[in-house]
């Protein structure tokens, strides 16, 4: 899964490279080749679902271990967990626009944000089967947050969110195709 995973993204790379790179008619070829790999013209992926659900469970499984996390190190920090959860929301919001817009780096910087939510769901779910008696630990939420976090991968995964990316590529070729035009 992971090796379909990294052939899918490097081609999402070499895509994005030779948008920036084209001339107008190697921009007309390459938005026809992606219309051809995208398939069909309507559906999940052209309404950005899966990206939509995978930032969900993400942003969900990050703050359900918030609080257990807002009593050890956020108060070492001084900082509020609510400042920590809405900055890594807003930080998803605008990364869900990025890659809205074609951005193979936003992609990357979900994937990454994914793997936060990863480490710091697993560090819950440890700590809830451990029988950790801190403030904010409950097994019934760190294997809701494993759920969300297993619905995100899912998604991430999935032929929809490859369609999707390619066809956000394709509108950033149309986009660039468009301005080169005028």
């Amino acid at each position: 899964m992971l090796k379909v995973l990294s052939r899918r993204l490097k081609h999402c790379n070499e895509v994005a490279t030779r948008i920036s790179n084209s001339t107008l008619t190697q921009l007309q070829q390459l938005k026809a080749q992606l219309a051809e790999e995208m398939g069909k013209p309507v559906g999940l992926h052209t309404m950005g679902i899966p990206a939509a659900l995978s930032t969900l469970g993400v942003i969900v499984s990050f703050a359900i271990p918030q609080l257990w996390l807002g009593y050890g190190v956020l108060a070492a920090l001084n900082q509020p967990a609510e400042r920590v959860a809405l900055l890594f929301a807003g930080l998803n919001d605008v990364m869900m626009f990025m890659i809205g817009k074609g951005s193979i780096r936003a992609v990357r910087l979900h994937l990454t944000l994914a793997m936060i939510s990863l480490i710091l769901t697993a560090a819950y779910l440890l700590a809830a089967l451990s029988g950790s008696t801190s403030p904010g630990v409950s097994l019934a939420a760190a294997l809701v947050s494993l759920v969300m976090l297993g619905l995100s991968g899912s998604c991430i995964l999935s032929t929809a969110f490859y369609k999707m990316l390619l066809f956000t590529l394709h509108n950033r070729a149309w986009r660039r195709l468009i301005s080169q035009t005028r």
